[in-house]
């Protein structure tokens, strides 16, 4: 349901005023001639019809007025759930939040609301939840899904087609389930709506042609009105509707194009385009004169209905016509619910429907169905109750009873066309109406004998368009009494209703005006009886007893003096009035409370008021202006029994009295909210008095209901519903009822309201204020301008006006003040300034008088004064004595040049002025007197001041007159008075002897000689800062008594207040504190800690390789948040604490384009390593970089650290260079459009100096080469290829730091390149014609340098014919080929040719030839394999050149050579011998890195190995033992201890102890010369350290602990005359053990930092501190001026772990 604004208006309210200018009954006399025009003098005259208005309904909107009901059905999840708004399910599936295990019953409700007279039905199809009740293809989040063999919209249509029911479609544009709705990207993050993956409206759109074209939706398949609510998302949430297509799909299928259809379709919350309008509360009322036209603008598709809260009233001049929809709620909720299913009573259901129906609206009654989907029996019969008194209100007509005439006062050219009858002839069409420029008529309803009624009944023929803007409904109880008037007012429109108390009248004037160039037109009028339900109730609270005054059974009024007269402004139309004093009458009743209703007016007076014999109050009836119906008394409880009221009128002025209203129910009584209206803030609570009168017998119940009205779902919570008990015996109770939220649009101001319902026990009442409006402040629409207007109208205000809230006001004064001037002061701030001054403000107590409670108050205070106002008076006493003048009472009387507005005038001898006092001090006070005196120079007037016990000395003042041209005028005197004693007491003013007193405005009073003390109040400032104040002198300051001492605490750079004590108590982190009103000793001491870096006091990057510095991330100098939508600016960059951080706090929310920056100095440029602590949820990213580019720019991935669902801890490293030394600003930011971790801090460590070359690419080249070179079958590179890499890869490891970074870069290019080189690989590609084979065949891969043999095998029978090798013939033919040193491409054929019939030597030679090629390779086989291979070459040579050789030889000499190049035996494989040597020799070279020792075992092996490489026999096996013993006393190198870098060292300490030792080391005149000299000598030595660069931190440690221990030695020179010093020792262990707090300061951690001048999160703290004004002396660390005395001293001790205190005083004991 729609959440837009509240109406305060629950039905009648008491108080209905209405304004009379005299006493009695207000009558009127009507000039016009009471004989009129009349249906038998009209005639057919063809007189045109007057021109119809511009605006006019269409005819939807024309049957939807007259229809005048229509009911809403909201039924969904929240049905289910006791949920009263569309709330997000979370990933519950429909099945768990939709439950309706039966039949959904539409015709019961749809039946029972037709036959009750509602002619439409609104269906919530889609409410804000996004729950569909009809299964809808575009989701799967509907009823079908949940569960339900149904079709709920279809079956609800089904029955509105059977009754014959319009229906409208209640389709939330809102969404908060559906994916689509809003800006989202792929992932479903928030984003930009052109980056919107998902588009919303079409969805919408989807949904709408699902319902709206299909036929069995809707009444015969036609809605005549969709219903869109202004709920919508904000923030991530928030979506922009594409009204104008989803307006073109409703009247595509249900606009006048549609054939049947003779309008569009209505549109409800469709901005320019809506032809049906929210009346602005969900009370089911309207404003009492309310306009059907707003004004539209289509250009910028806006709507203006004249907004304003409770009501949209709409304009007499609007450019479209707008009906206005009044839409409440049968029960308390829209949706069923266990506890808001009760009805609205009958009576709750007429004050509706006359001030929806009677005010031109229509009726929009809500009727939730319960979770079984029926509807309530209770709410079945109410609607039939409801429907029932509708009929019998409205079913006889007096204007149309027999012997009734309707005359008119002009009849539109006497036409019939216009006759009056027309108005009582039930046909809309017609109407009566004047001729063109009459722009006012009447019509009078005339009876032949009187008719009684209560209901007025009128419309205007709105066809025409609505144009009266004025009414006026007159009676007259018989023809020849005075007109009187029922009710008037502005507008018309479908119907005006006008309901009052019944009157008796024979005759009836309804008058209707309009403006000009326009006629009146009345199409209809009734005049009815009220059915008893729809009767005009009395104001009073449902359950209370009514009595009007003429039930004589209880009011008695006596014989004279009293006058009785009847109108509709009365309560029940009576009243009773008086204008003679002693006038008097009795009310008789039971029960615990009574309340008298009567006229309050200017020509009013006083009364008596008895209960039961005893006076209880004198009532004032007197006021600024007329109201009837008002509240003129009110008793307190009373026993619950029978008793007797009686009024008695004190004087001539009027009483006025209506009824009296009793609480009778038992002693239960009545419960109600404390006021009518409430303000609250946004993102706050409410709380609020409930209240219980007129008995607190057993326990009383209620509900407090939320009702949203301009305040929606945004603006607070909704679902927030308390029950307030009162319990037995409790009469008043503080609950909290509502709880605003944190807008940040600009809103304006917001409203709902709060009401009171279902009470329990049934006999409970609800009382007058049984709602609440509620006003949201609008946080963003406070601005500093509002402020400042607050802040000078507050100013303006003195403090003696008021009795109670000053204190609390003058604060939030002081602090809005403040804000008001901080030109940097933020928009929350200057909110929360400006609500709690208007809060302190609204909460000021006027003062009316002193009293004993609330005394006026000496103020003794030098330069201050008290302004005692004279009619302030605690009392105020006359005498009735004749020398006293009694005939002048003395009084209190306005006179606008008085001080506040008023004086004291008439005192005369013995009349008394008493006021009651307190003053603190005695002794003499200043009083200058402001009074006016029109006395004669020897008759002056004067006054006498005195005190009954003589606690101020009598005083006699005799003034001057005042006299200004005749003119009496303020003056003033001045004089002194004696306090004589302190304490409380009565000052009494008089006039001397029988002298008149003067006329008296105020009194102001100083003091003037009173003694004052003073008193001394010390200050110390801990290590980081400063306290300054005005003449603080050695840690000192004396101020006297009642004066102020402010203290300026300033910490130093990079410091923060970690807090601030005050006489030993914290007072919090205050940079200055005031001692006021000083009254004793006092104390201050201030505490500070490290908090962020800063220019002056930046992070320091370490200056040595191996040391590490951390920063941490909550120490930013500065944090910069960006509000552009693609940085997530609903998650502003902030400071979290959490456990897991290191130092408790961590940097949270970093986005795209918000910064956190870090002042910094690094001395030394280079390469440093960065470890980061920090926590992700996801892949997040962090940027490095400089604002002066002294930094290289970096970034770092920061995967999830999420393990399940918990975040863990994990570290990312990166390494940044510093580019340029000295200082700078880095940077941290989310690169891109990404977010940042969590960061904690980062470890910053110096790995490479800029001079220093960097070896990171090379170490990793060389890697890479060692892969290469120590795969397994490596043998597949060039042997010689790799020996070479080896030998490179040796060079590259001899390489350091310090070799220059072209040499790193050029053997890093080199070993590059020979990596690339031995990994180049070449195709050889074989072939082998018919008659043989070659091995391998194909295309075989080899890498660079290396070789391929190739075997050529002839077939039997055949024999290699010839070889080709890249295309060119190879001369000697041979069995085998090798292509050697490998570079190129290659490809080899072999031919074979059939032996001849001849002897075949052809193969014999070719095996020769590839015997002879073995024969070359002595490096490869042993030579007696290679001698046997020789000799059997020799042998088939000979054979081969043998002519006569036959066949037989040749195959064997052939057979012979390929048997022994077959049993060839090849030596050793040294190349991985020789590769491993290599390797092992460039390790040997690196003596700086591997220790002496194991280098000796390397080269032994190597050695070793060489001789096995030497060996031309030397078998495999020895071969692999020499290179497996080079590797593995490879791998057995030690490297040597790389000795830690040297911490530097810290001189701070020692420099503040010499610093602190040379302050007393010429203090000869209290220390002894020894103890002196053995100081100086301390220092001496310290001093030599401390020039000496190359002291160790030992030497320095050794230095500090001498210097103190000197110091400490120091002996004091006797001194006999100061019996002080007697307890020096014990006196001096009491303060330093009382310094043992400071112990924080020895160095241990204070966030990360160490205060002895240790790091200080990366940072060095120098003990330095700031420099004081010359106006004012500074406590600060270090200074020998401290209040402790040799405190400071003792700090130093424990700062060095030195436990002197401890020691000494042990030895004492």
């Amino acid at each position: 349901m729609k959440k837009k604004t509240v109406s305060m208006f629950m039905g009648l309210v008491l108080g209905v005023t209405t304004v009379f200018s005299s006493i009695g009954p207000a009558v009127v006399t009507v000039s016009a001639a009471e004989s009129g025009v009349t249906d038998s003098k009209c005639k057919k005259t063809g007189t045109p019809e007057p021109a119809a208005d511009d605006v006019v309904p269409d005819a939807n909107q024309y049957k939807y007025q007259k229809d005048e009901l229509a009911a809403f059905c909201h039924f969904g999840p929240n049905t289910f759930n006791e949920i009263e708004w569309g709330e997000h399910y979370g990933n519950k599936k429909p099945s768990e939040i939709f439950k309706l295990d039966q039949k959904f019953d539409a015709n019961t409700m749809v039946r029972t609301l037709k036959e009750a007279g509602f002619k439409k039905l609104i269906i919530t199809a889609k409410h804000h939840d996004g729950f569909c009740i009809w299964p809808s293809k575009w989701t799967d989040y509907d009823t079908e899904e949940a569960g339900y063999k149904g079709d709920i919209l279809a079956e609800i249509s089904a029955a509105c087609s059977t009754y014959d029911m319009d229906m409208g479609l209640y389709l939330s544009p809102w969404d908060i389930h559906e994916p689509s709705y809003g800006y989202k990207d792929a992932n479903g993050n928030p984003t930009t709506p052109e980056k919107d993956v998902l588009d919303y409206n079409v969805y919408y759109n989807n949904q709408l042609e699902e319902i709206l074209g299909n036929k069995k939706y809707g009444n015969k398949g036609r809605f005549v009105e969709v219903w869109m609510d202004g709920a919508k998302g904000s923030g991530a949430n928030a979506q922009e509707y594409d009204f104008k297509k989803w307006f073109a799909t409703i009247q595509k299928y249900q606009g006048k194009e549609v054939a049947g259809n003779s309008a569009d379709c209505m549109l409800f919350g469709a901005q320019a385009y809506t032809t049906v309008r929210w009346i602005g509360n969900e009370d089911g009322v309207a404003f009492e004169d309310t306009w059907a036209k707003s004004n539209v603008n289509y250009d910028k598709n806006t709507i203006d209905s004249n907004g304003s809260t409770p009501y949209s009233k709409g304009y007499e001049n609007g450019n479209k016509w707008t009906v206005p929809e009044c839409d409440g709620r049968i029960t308390s909720g829209w949706f069923w619910g266990t506890q808001k299913k009760t009805p609205k009573t009958i009576t709750q259901l007429a004050n509706m429907y006359f001030d929806s129906v009677g005010h031109n609206a229509t009726m929009l009654l809500n009727v939730p169905p319960n979770n079984q989907g029926t509807v309530d029996e209770p709410i079945l019969k109410r609607i039939t109750e409801f429907g029932q008194n509708v009929e019998d209100t409205f079913r006889t007509n007096l204007a149309k009873e027999e012997g009734t005439t309707i005359e008119a006062s002009n009849v539109r050219g006497n036409d019939a066309k216009f006759k009056p009858g027309n108005v009582v002839d039930s046909d809309d069409s017609t109407y009566w109406t004047t001729n063109d420029g009459k722009t006012s008529g009447s019509l009078t309803i005339k009876w032949n004998t009187a008719k009684k009624f209560d209901v007025v009944s009128f419309e205007e023929a709105i066809q025409k368009g609505q144009h009266i803007n004025s009414y006026k409904v007159e009676y007259k109880a018989s023809d020849d009494a005075q007109w009187q008037t029922l009710k008037s007012g502005v507008t018309v429109g479908a119907k005006r209703l006008v309901r009052t108390a019944p009157v008796s009248a024979t005759q009836v004037k309804i008058t209707v005006g309009t403006s000009n160039g326009k006629v009146p037109m009345l199409s209809e009028v009734g005049v009815y009886k009220a059915s008893e339900g729809f009767q005009l109730a009395g104001a009073a609270p449902e359950g209370m007893d009514t009595t009007s005054v003429n039930e004589t059974s209880k009011f008695t009024f006596s014989s004279t003096g009293w006058n009785p007269q009847t109108g509709s402004q009365y309560i029940n139309g009576q009243n009773t009035w008086s204008n003679k004093a002693g006038a008097e009458f009795t009310y008789k009743f039971s029960g615990t409370k009574v309340y008298l209703m009567g006229t309050t007016d200017p020509g009013h007076g006083q009364a008596d008021v008895y209960i039961d014999g005893k006076l209880v109050e004198t009532i004032n009836t007197h006021a600024e202006s007329r109201s009837t119906g008002a509240k003129i008394f009110e008793s307190k409880d009373l026993e619950d029994k029978e008793h007797t009221l009686k009024l008695v009128a004190k004087t001539n002025a009027a009483i006025g009295v209506e009824a009296a209203y009793v609480i009778n129910n038992g002693g239960v009584g009545m419960i109600e909210l404390e006021n009518s209206a409430y303000t609250m803030n946004e993102e706050s609570s409410l709380d609020v008095k409930i209240k219980r009168v007129g008995g607190t017998t057993g326990t009383i119940t209620a509900k407090i209901q939320p009702n949203p009205g301009s305040a929606i779902q945004d603006d607070f919570d909704t679902e927030f519903l308390p029950t307030v008990t009162l319990n037995d015996g409790e009469s008043e109770k503080i609950v909290t009822v509502a709880k605003t939220k944190r807008n940040t649009n600009l809103t304006g101001d917001r409203v709902f309201s709060i009401e009171l319902t279902e009470k329990t026990p049934k006999n409970a009442i609800i009382g007058f204020n049984g709602s609440a409006r509620i006003t949201i402040k609008d946080a963003d629409g406070i601005t500093k301008d509002k402020l400042q207007t607050l802040v000078t109208n507050s100013a303006a205000l003195e403090a003696h006006l008021y009795s109670g809230g000053w204190d609390v006001f003058a604060k939030a004064l002081k602090t809005a003040q403040e804000v008001a001037a901080n030109e940097n002061a933020t928009d929350a701030t200057i909110r929360n300034a400006y609500t709690e001054l208007e809060s302190a403000k609204n909460a000021l107590v006027a003062r009316e008088k002193y009293t004993e409670a609330d005394r006026f108050n000496f103020l003794w205070k030098t330069g201050t004064s008290a302004k005692l106002e004279a009619e302030f008076a605690t009392e105020l006493n006359n005498s009735n004595d004749s020398d006293s003048d009694p005939k002048w009472p003395m009084k209190i009387a306005d006179n606008s040049d008085a001080s506040n507005g008023k004086f004291v005038t008439d005192m005369a001898f013995k009349d008394v002025l008493k006021y009651a006092y307190h003053a603190d001090k005695a002794g003499t006070y200043h009083v200058v007197m402001r009074y006016r005196s029109g006395s004669a120079e020897n008759e002056k007037n004067g006054i006498k001041i005195t005190e009954a016990e003589g606690k101020i000395a009598e005083k006699t003042v005799v003034v001057d007159p005042t006299k200004n041209n005749g003119n009496v005028v303020f003056g003033t005197v001045e004089f002194d008075i004696e306090v004589t004693k302190p304490g409380d007491g009565m000052i009494s003013i008089t006039a001397p002897n029988t002298n008149k007193g003067p006329g008296i405005d105020y009194f102001i009073i100083s003091p003037k000689s009173v003694k004052l003390e003073k008193f001394a109040i010390t200050a110390t400032a801990g290590e980081g800062g400063t306290i300054t104040a005005e003449s603080l002198t050695e840690g000192k300051v004396d101020v006297t008594e009642g004066e102020s001492a402010t203290f300026t605490i300033t910490p130093n750079s990079g410091y923060e207040i970690a807090d601030v004590k005050v006489d030993g108590n914290s007072v919090g982190k205050k940079t200055s504190y005031t001692f006021s009103d000083v009254d004793k000793a006092h104390k201050i001491e201030a505490t500070f800690a490290f908090a962020n870096y800063t220019a002056e006091n930046p992070f320091k990057f370490p200056e040595t390789k191996g040391v590490t510095s951390t920063l941490e991330a909550e120490h930013a100098t500065e944090l910069i948040n960006s509000n552009d939508s693609d940085s997530d600016p609903n998650w502003p960059l902030t400071i979290t604490s959490e456990g897991w951080a290191s130092n408790g706090k961590f940097l949270n929310c970093m986005a795209y384009k918000d910064y956190a920056k870090y002042a910094y100095t690094a001395n030394v440029p280079g390469i440093y390593k960065v470890t980061g602590t920090y926590r992700a949820g996801a892949l997040n990213k962090l940027a490095f970089s400089e604002e002066g580019s002294k930094i290289e720019a970096a970034q770092v991935d920061c995967p999830s650290t999420k393990e399940g669902n918990n975040l863990t801890v994990k570290t990312f490293e990166l390494n940044i260079e510093v580019k340029t030394a000295g200082a700078g600003t880095l940077v941290l930011t989310a690169p891109d459009t990404n977010k940042a971790p969590q960061l904690d801090k980062l470890d910053i460590q110096l790995i490479r100096t800029a001079s220093e070359a960097d070896l990171t690419d090379l170490k990793a080249t060389i890697a890479e080469a060692e892969e290469i070179l120590n795969e397994e079958d490596k043998d597949k590179y060039s042997a010689t290829a790799l020996v070479e890499l080896q030998e490179m890869v040796n060079a590259g490891k001899a390489f350091t730091e310090n070799t220059s970074q072209a040499e790193v870069d050029a053997k890093k290019a080199e070993i590059k390149a020979k990596i690339a080189d031995i990994q180049t690989q070449f195709t050889i590609t074989a072939t082998a014609g018919e008659g043989g084979k070659i091995a391998p065949e194909t295309t075989t891969t080899v890498y660079k340098g290396t070789s391929k043999v190739f075997t050529i095998t002839p077939d039997k029978g055949y024999h290699i014919e010839s070889i080709t090798v890249d295309g060119e013939n190879v001369e000697t033919i041979a069995t085998e080929y090798a292509f050697e040193g490998i570079v190129a491409n290659h490809t080899i054929a072999v031919t074979f040719a059939k032996d001849e019939l001849t002897i075949a030597k052809e193969n014999l030679l070719a095996t020769i030839n590839t015997a002879n090629k073995k024969l070359k390779e002595t490096e490869q086989y042993t030579p007696s394999s290679l001698k046997d291979l020789e000799d059997a070459v020799k042998a088939a040579q000979a054979i081969y050149d043998d002519p006569n050789a036959d066949q037989d030889k040749v195959d064997k000499a052939k057979a012979n050579v390929e048997a022994k190049l077959a049993d060839l035996k090849a030596k050793a494989k040294k190349d991985t011998l020789n590769l491993a040597i290599t390797a092992a020799e460039g390790d040997v070279a690196l003596v700086d890195k591997y220790t002496e020792e194991s280098i000796e075992k390397l080269q032994k092996a190597i050695d070793e190995a060489k001789e096995v490489l030497a060996d031309e026999n030397a078998s495999q096996e020895k071969v692999d033992a020499a290179e497996k013993a080079v590797k593995e006393a490879q791998k057995a190198l030690v490297e040597k201890e790389t000795p830690k870098p040297e911490a530097p060292v810290k001189k701070d300490e020692l420099k503040a102890a010499v610093e602190d030792a040379t302050k007393v080391v010429g203090d000869t005149e209290k220390y002894t010369e020894e103890s002196l000299a053995a100081l100086q000598s301390a220092i001496d030595a310290a001093n030599a350290v401390l020039q000496n660069p190359e002291a160790t931190q030992a030497e320095i440690d050794a230095a500090v602990k001498a210097v103190k221990e000197a110091k400490e030695a120091l002996k004091v020179k006797e001194d006999k005359k100061d019996d002080n010093n007697k307890g020096d020792d014990k006196k001096d262990d009491d303060k330093k053990d009382d310094n043992k707090k400071d112990d924080s300061n020895s160095g241990t951690s204070n966030n990360g930092s160490s205060n002895g001048g240790s790091n200080n999160n990366g940072s060095s703290n120098k003990n330095t501190t700031s420099t004081a004004n010359k106006t004012s002396n500074a406590v600060k660390t270090g200074d020998a001026a401290n209040v402790a005395g040799v405190a400071g001293v003792a700090i130093l001790c424990l700062a060095t772990g030195i436990v002197v205190v401890l020691i000494k005083r042990k030895r004492i004991r």
